[in-house]
Formats: structure tokens, sequence, C-alpha cells
């Protein structure tokens, strides 16, 4: 019942392909990609938990932290996004949507604040 609230209430994410930089104020509920002759090189966007932090995922397969980016169906990433200071948030985005994982508390509420843009 829980999963099937989330799937309604959280809200899906933009996929934004930035020229040369990302936007100084960025959008909420939106991902956005570097690409350079084709190929994604970073990501961005503001943290999910509301905390209003931006998180910057390195895309390259060369340098750590490294993320993979499936465009595909809204954008996946893998591994999950995980701020183990400040917030603590920690999440997998998964087709354009974040799936809060089980350590994190209050999911529905921050699902819920996410639609509501707060």
């Amino acid at each position: 019942m829980l999963q099937r609230m989330r799937s309604i209430i959280g809200p899906r994410f933009s996929l934004v392909e930035a020229e040369d930089d990302f936007p100084a104020v960025m959008r909420k509920r939106t991902l956005y990609v570097l690409a350079e002759d084709g190929q994604v090189w970073a990501a961005a966007m503001t943290c999910p938990c509301g905390c209003k932090a931006i998180l910057h995922l390195n895309l390259l397969a060369d340098q750590r932290p490294c993320w993979h980016l499936n465009l595909r169906d809204g954008g996946s990433l893998m591994p999950s996004v995980w701020r183990k200071d400040h917030c603590g948030a920690h999440f997998w985005f998964r087709e354009g949507r974040v799936h809060w994982t089980a350590d994190q508390r209050n999911t529905l509420w921050r699902d819920l604040r996410l639609r509501l843009g707060r």
C-alpha cells in the first residue's frame, strides 16, 4: 500500500541537458546533465530531502566517486546517492523519480514535500 502511494505521490523529475555549465539557480525536481561531444560527464540536482543543497555527481568512470547515468525513461543513476554528512539523504534515482532507501525516515512526507515543491 505504501509503495503504491509513493508511486502516485512521488513526482517525476525533468531531465535537462545544460550547455557548458549548470545554471546559477537550479529548479527543484530537475536533474541537469552536462555533455560534450555526446558524452555525459556530470549531473547535478537540488537535494530531494528539502535541504536545498546542490548535489554534484561525477559521471566520468576514471574519477571517484562515479555514477552511471541511463538517459532512458527520465533518467536513472547507479549507484544510489548518499549524502553521508549534513542531511544524510540516501536514495535511488530511477526512471526520473526518487526512491528513498529503507534506512530513511519520513519518506512519504519527503515525497509529498517534493510534489508540492517545498
